[in-house]
């Protein structure tokens, strides 16, 4: 009875160290595919710099669209402006007075806009203007009414 005893414990710890194993060499596997797998080349820290100098956060250049041709960036797809930041070694400042994109305002005109400055669809000059504000109403009658038909004032007696 101690043999079969000793089998079953000895069985036991195999299992266990197998089990160990087995955890340790997936994490070794996936330890070694990040390491392997190059990792994005957008910079965060590139945005909340450009964030911080123009004041832009929470609007639409608070986007990686301000350096990319899409929300899904990589050194692949730069546009324009994220070209020519690279360029110049990231200074913002040193891109200011260059049109990037072609499209005839320089990239500092366009981010004081707040039209991506990587992007000729995007400028001053394509900016949705704020709608005025109407100085008259005027109504339109609904076509059918949910009230019954009231005297209009005209006729109504005096």
């Amino acid at each position: 009875m101690t043999e079969s005893n000793d089998t079953s414990a000895t069985d036991v710890g195999l299992g266990r160290r197998i089990a160990i194993i087995a955890v340790l060499m997936g994490m070794a596997t996936i330890g070694g595919f990040a390491a392997l797998v190059s990792p994005a080349q957008a910079k965060p820290e590139y945005l909340d710099a450009f964030n911080k100098k123009y004041g832009t956060r929470s609007t639409k250049l608070d986007s990686c669209q301000t350096c990319h041709a899409s929300q899904s960036p990589n050194a692949q797809n730069l546009n324009p402006y994220g070209t020519d930041l690279g360029k110049h070694n990231h200074d913002f400042g040193a891109i200011e007075g260059l049109d990037s994109d072609g499209d005839g305002f320089k990239n500092i005109d366009e981010i004081n806009a707040t039209t991506f400055p990587g992007d000729p669809n995007d400028n001053p000059n394509t900016k949705a203007k704020p709608k005025p504000t109407p100085t008259t109403t005027t109504t339109k009658p609904f076509p059918f009414s949910l009230l019954p038909d009231l005297p209009h004032a005209a006729n109504a007696p005096h």
